[in-house]
Formats: C-alpha cells, structure tokens, sequence
C-alpha cells in the first residue's frame, strides 16, 4: 500500500473512531508519518476514576480529568470496552479471546493533540513500548481488559495488555507486546 493509500485509510479509521466516540468530526486527515493534520470537536469527558486510577495517558491529550492527565479506572475502561477478537496469544501458544478497546478509539476518548505522533506504553514492571499512531490505525490493534469473559489477572498479564490482530505484522514482533499497561505517554 502506498502512502498516500495508507494515510487515507488512516484518515478513514481515525474519522470513524472519533465517530463511535460521540464526536462530529470535522475535516481530518493523517500525514504519511501517522500525525493527525486536523482538528475535531472536544470528545465526552471521561469520567473522574472512583477509585485507584488503573491507566494514566499523559502527553498530549486534550480531555484531561485531573491536572495533567486522563486517568481510567477499570470500570470506565470496561465500560469501552467493546471489541472482542479471538486472536493466537504468541506467549502461551494458543487461542484465546480478548476484549479491549481499539488503541484509535481510546486515543480519540482521551483526545490526542493534533501533533501527536507516538504513543510510549509503560507496564508495571517498567517495561516499554513505543508505537506510532499508525502503528494504531488498526482497530484490531486492542488494549484488552479481558480474557475468555473474565478480567485479566496480573498474574496472565493483566489487568490491561495490548493485543495485535491476526496478522499483524507489528504483532509477529513478541516485543511489542506489553503486560500490565498502566501508563501511556502521547507524544
């Protein structure tokens, strides 16, 4: 695929994540590089976590809920939490059925800059991850809540991991697959 084609498929994906989140989007568009070249109307807020907060965007983001970031706790995520795939998991070799949030939906939510370009996950162990916003086009491309109808436990990798599509070519790469998100910094 070109990169005209490319960025044209993400300006689609993009329009219809910020769509499924309540926005009207305007006019939009994606460079070749991943960045989003428009504006969009403010998405919903997201609601303040009751409780301890399970995942904290940082960067640039526009929706914040407290001073300087978006903050989730697992009920919200949950609550947007709607894709369930049946994907390979590389690690245990075998089948399994996730159910997350598409990475574009969750950014659009959280309400990335128009200047972002990469997002940096962190985990509980301080493992890492950087992905271009590109890289997240795919909505196969998932931060997962659950696994087979039930919360991830910490212990399987949980309570938040990023799940790859069949297929995924950046998924064949055993180390982008991060565990125990519980940061993402947007850049």
């Amino acid at each position: 695929m070109g990169r005209k084609a490319a960025a044209a498929v993400s300006a689609l994906v993009l329009t219809l994540a910020l769509a499924s989140c309540g926005e009207r989007p305007r006019k939009t568009g994606v460079t070749s590089a991943g960045q989003l070249i428009s504006a969009t109307v403010r998405p919903a807020p997201v609601p303040a976590p009751s409780g301890k907060p399970v995942l904290i965007i940082t960067g640039a983001v526009t929706n914040r809920n407290d001073d300087t970031a978006v903050a989730f706790d697992m009920r919200t995520l949950d609550a947007l939490a709607t894709v369930t795939t049946r994907i390979h998991e590389p690690f245990v070799e075998k089948d399994l059925t996730f159910t997350g949030i598409p990475m574009i939906d969750l950014m659009a939510r959280a309400g990335i800059a128009t200047t972002a370009t990469k997002l940096q996950l962190h985990a509980l162990d301080d493992y890492k991850v950087e992905l271009t916003m590109a890289d997240i086009a795919d909505r196969g491309v998932l931060l997962a809540t659950k696994i087979d109808a039930a919360r991830i436990p910490l212990s399987a990798g949980g309570p938040i991991r990023l799940i790859f599509p069949a297929g995924s070519t950046l998924g064949k790469n055993k180390d982008m697959w991060i565990w125990s998100v519980d940061s993402i910094t947007v850049g």
